[in-house]
């Protein structure tokens, strides 16, 4: 009997939980920004493409540069320095932004080696067949503490094939 008790308790609880507790609904927002490219014609067009969640986001802005995708270290994982590549321009020509490949490293990484080479941004293509996603930065730790909080260039992830 005592047994029949505890779970008829138990069942009752239950009931009074599902009715007076309030339904909770989240919602991931992924910032978009449009990416307008104006030649070659074959990738000419806008596209959708996700904003960095770190570095200093151009809300509202724009910007005009060249894309370049380096021959070596095109995931933009390790230094630039190392392959003696630099994206700093001239004065009076277009700042340079970069285009590397999604995998192999946090974005942010990605984003603090292509900045220290003078990239005015950077744009990671992203191969995954997904909706677009935020590109966020990893977990503080002492090394990633190191760039995440330095990193002062906009950046985006699309989904469009640019090569």
């Amino acid at each position: 009997m005592g047994c029949f008790k505890r779970s008829e308790s138990a069942l009752l609880l239950g009931f009074l939980v599902l009715i007076f507790s309030e339904s909770v609904l989240g919602r991931f927002v992924v910032e978009k920004n449009s990416l307008r490219v104006t030649s070659p014609d074959s990738i000419k067009g806008t596209h959708d493409s996700a904003i960095g969640n770190f570095g200093i986001p151009q809300y509202g802005g724009s910007m005009a540069g060249t894309v370049v995708f380096p021959k070596e270290n095109r995931k933009g994982c390790k230094n630039f320095d190392d392959f003696g590549i630099s994206f700093k321009s001239k004065p009076g020509a277009l700042p340079f932004f970069v285009l590397v490949d999604r995998g192999d490293c946090f974005f942010a990484l990605k984003v603090w080696n292509a900045q220290n080479a003078g990239a005015a941004a950077v744009l990671v293509a992203d191969d995954v067949e997904e909706a677009l996603i935020t590109m966020d930065s990893p977990e503080e730790d002492s090394a990633s503490a190191k760039y995440i909080a330095n990193i002062t260039i906009p950046s985006a992830t699309d989904r469009e094939k640019f090569r």
